[in-house]
Protein backbone atom coordinates (compact mmCIF):
# COMPACT_ATOMS: atom_id res chain seq x y z
CA UNK A 1 0.00 0.00 0.00
CA UNK A 2 0.99 3.41 -1.06
CA UNK A 3 2.61 5.71 2.04
CA UNK A 4 0.31 9.04 2.35
CA UNK A 5 2.29 12.35 2.60
CA UNK A 6 1.40 15.79 2.46
CA UNK A 7 3.17 17.70 0.29
CA UNK A 8 2.97 19.50 -3.18
CA UNK A 9 3.78 16.93 -6.47
CA UNK A 10 3.44 18.36 -9.73
CA UNK A 11 1.64 21.80 -11.05
CA UNK A 12 0.85 24.72 -8.44
CA UNK A 13 -2.78 24.91 -10.06
CA UNK A 14 -5.51 22.72 -10.93
CA UNK A 15 -4.80 19.88 -14.27
CA UNK A 16 -6.97 20.68 -16.96
CA UNK A 17 -8.30 16.56 -15.63
CA UNK A 18 -8.57 17.20 -12.40
CA UNK A 19 -10.95 20.09 -13.22
CA UNK A 20 -13.09 17.70 -15.45
CA UNK A 21 -12.58 15.00 -12.89
CA UNK A 22 -14.11 17.54 -9.93
CA UNK A 23 -16.98 19.46 -11.96
CA UNK A 24 -18.20 16.02 -13.22
CA UNK A 25 -18.25 14.22 -10.05
CA UNK A 26 -20.05 17.40 -8.55
CA UNK A 27 -22.35 18.15 -11.35
CA UNK A 28 -23.43 14.15 -11.26
CA UNK A 29 -24.23 14.94 -7.19
CA UNK A 30 -26.04 18.01 -8.36
CA UNK A 31 -27.94 16.19 -10.64
CA UNK A 32 -29.01 13.38 -8.33
CA UNK A 33 -30.62 16.18 -5.59
CA UNK A 34 -27.40 17.26 -3.40
CA UNK A 35 -27.95 20.89 -2.20
CA UNK A 36 -26.01 23.38 -4.12
CA UNK A 37 -22.93 25.07 -1.81
CA UNK A 38 -23.68 28.25 -2.73
CA UNK A 39 -26.85 30.56 -1.68
CA UNK A 40 -29.82 30.16 -3.61
CA UNK A 41 -29.84 33.49 -5.09
CA UNK A 42 -26.58 33.55 -6.29
CA UNK A 43 -27.62 30.75 -8.76
CA UNK A 44 -29.42 31.74 -11.90
CA UNK A 45 -29.78 28.64 -14.01
CA UNK A 46 -31.08 24.77 -13.53
CA UNK A 47 -27.61 23.60 -15.27
CA UNK A 48 -26.21 21.72 -12.89
CA UNK A 49 -22.36 21.99 -14.82
CA UNK A 50 -22.73 25.59 -14.46
CA UNK A 51 -23.48 25.39 -10.87
CA UNK A 52 -20.80 22.99 -10.00
CA UNK A 53 -18.18 25.72 -11.51
CA UNK A 54 -19.70 28.50 -9.71
CA UNK A 55 -18.74 26.35 -6.43
CA UNK A 56 -15.34 25.50 -7.86
CA UNK A 57 -14.58 29.32 -8.68
CA UNK A 58 -15.44 30.20 -5.27
CA UNK A 59 -13.57 27.49 -3.47
CA UNK A 60 -16.16 25.72 -1.53
CA UNK A 61 -16.26 22.25 -2.36
CA UNK A 62 -14.38 20.39 0.50
CA UNK A 63 -12.32 18.44 -1.79
CA UNK A 64 -8.87 16.61 -1.32
CA UNK A 65 -6.76 16.07 -4.63
CA UNK A 66 -4.91 12.59 -4.94
CA UNK A 67 -1.63 12.92 -6.85
CA UNK A 68 0.75 9.55 -7.14
CA UNK A 69 4.40 9.23 -7.93
CA UNK A 70 5.50 6.65 -10.51
CA UNK A 71 6.87 5.52 -7.23
CA UNK A 72 3.46 4.59 -5.74
CA UNK A 73 3.95 7.57 -3.44
CA UNK A 74 0.86 9.32 -2.54
CA UNK A 75 -0.15 13.01 -2.32
CA UNK A 76 -3.41 14.63 -0.94
CA UNK A 77 -3.89 18.18 -1.86
CA UNK A 78 -6.48 20.19 -0.18
CA UNK A 79 -8.54 21.92 -3.25
CA UNK A 80 -8.13 25.23 -1.44
CA UNK A 81 -4.10 25.08 -2.59
CA UNK A 82 -4.61 24.95 -6.03
CA UNK A 83 -7.42 27.35 -6.86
Amino acid sequence: MASTKVARVGPKKLTRFEKARILGGRALQLSLGAPPLIPEKEIDTDDVLEIAKKELERGVLPITVVRRTPKGEEYRIPLQDLL
